[in-house]
Parts: structure tokens; C-alpha cells; sequence
């Protein structure tokens, strides 16, 4: 008899993620990684294999969803990494939607790779950039450094996370600023452009939805 009730236990467990609901999102763990089948376990959230991070904006809460968006750090984002960072996205532009404003919730630009790995901020799956508010300068993309705020070159690209698909678009700077590997240039093949008299994010203008800001806790 004891048997049998495992062995339903064990089917009733398996058939719960062959056709899971629509809307439920599965929790997870790395000793248990179990998941629907095309899913894999990130950060604790079963996810579409090739998936970076989960979207939290709806999870399941017992049979049903709750909606987090209100208490999302931003509209349009997702975790990067374990401790507090977002990548969101969005346009920006210092007359219309700064790139503060992006940041909600009581979070704010990172002014650092502090709190994430090499490996979360230059990931090939983080198809966007995502910049802090940490200006490089350089005359090639591979020789930015962390801006001076003086000399040839300044403010002329961004210290973030992701990569882009254009052509001299973001890419590894041979100096990480702060904890942070990747950089975009300003160009306006990038839909990035620059004041290079202003070293805040906030002066600058992003004409793309798919990048963004990093915003910290």
C-alpha cells in the first residue's frame, strides 16, 4: 500500500508539469531543478530554455497569478543576477523621459558593476545593452577607460551589461570601469547619442526600446 501512494505521489508530481497552465510560473531550485518540459531553471524561476532571466511581472501564488508589476523596479525589465539589479528598458532622452525615470520604486542608476559577475554582465543570452551611469572614454572601443572627465575622447561611450547585434555596437573594454566589463559608443548607428559637455546619464539620449538602464537598490 505505502508503495502505491509514492508511486502516485511521483506520477501526480510528473503529470503537474507536463502540461502546466498557461499562466503559472514555476519556482525552482538547482538541488531540484524541476521543470516543464522547454524550461529551465534561472535564479529560482523555471523559464523558456535560452531565456536569461525569468519576467516576474506575473508569478503563480498558490492556483493562481499575481500581478508584481506595481512593485517592479521598472516597467519593462527583468533581474540581472542574485543582488538587486534590473535591466530596463526604454528610450531616454534628457528632454522627454530621463534615464533616471526609468528606475522606479525607490531604485536608482547603478553607478557600478558592484553587484553583479563578469559572467551575468557579458552574457551572449543579454541580447540589449544596459547601461549604468558611468561614462568611458577612449579613442577605440576596446581602449575605453573610466572618463576623467577630460581629454580626447570623453563621454564617449557607456559602461553597462549585453551586447548589441550592430555593427560597432557594444562590445568588452580591455579596462572594466567599476566592476563593469562591457561599453556602448555613442553613434548613432548604437540610436545613442551624446553630450560629451554633461557625464550623467541623464544628458544623454537613447533612441532604442530594446536597451536601457541598469538600476540598483
Amino acid at each position: 500500500m505505502r508503495l502505491a501512494v509514492l508511486s502516485l505521489i511521483v506520477l501526480s508530481s510528473v503529470s503537474c508539469f507536463q502540461e502546466p497552465p498557461a499562466d503559472r510560473m514555476w519556482r525552482c531550485t538547482v538541488d531540484k531543478p524541476l521543470c516543464p518540459d522547454g524550461q529551465t531553471c534561472v535564479n529560482d524561476w523555471c523559464v523558456k530554455e535560452g531565456t536569461a532571466q525569468p519576467d516576474l511581472s506575473m508569478i503563480a501564488d498558490g492556483g493562481g497569478t499575481v500581478d508584481l508589476t506595481t512593485a517592479k523596479p521598472c516597467q519593462d525589465g527583468f533581474p540581472l543576477g542574485t543582488q538587486g539589479v534590473w535591466a530596463c528598458r526604454g528610450k531616454f532622452s534628457p528632454t522627454t523621459l530621463k534615464a533616471s525615470s526609468l528606475c522606479q520604486n525607490g531604485y536608482k542608476l547603478c553607478t557600478g558593476g558592484q553587484k553583479v559577475t563578469d559572467a551575468e554582465c557579458s552574457s551572449t543570452a543579454l541580447t540589449s545593452f544596459f547601461m549604468a551611469d558611468v561614462p568611458g572614454s577612449g579613442a577605440t572601443i576596446s581602449a575605453v577607460k573610466c572618463s576623467t572627465g577630460t581629454g580626447t575622447g570623453w563621454g564617449s561611450a557607456w559602461f553597462g551589461c549585453g551586447w548589441t547585434a550592430t555593427a560597432g555596437g557594444s562590445n568588452r573594454s580591455n579596462f572594466p570601469c567599476l566592476g563593469l566589463p562591457m561599453v556602448l559608443p555613442c553613434d548613432i548607428k548604437n540610436s545613442l547619442t551624446c553630450n560629451f559637455n554633461d557625464g550623467r546619464l541623464d544628458s544623454q539620449t537613447n533612441d532604442d526600446t530594446k536597451n536601457g538602464v541598469l538600476c540598483c537598490e
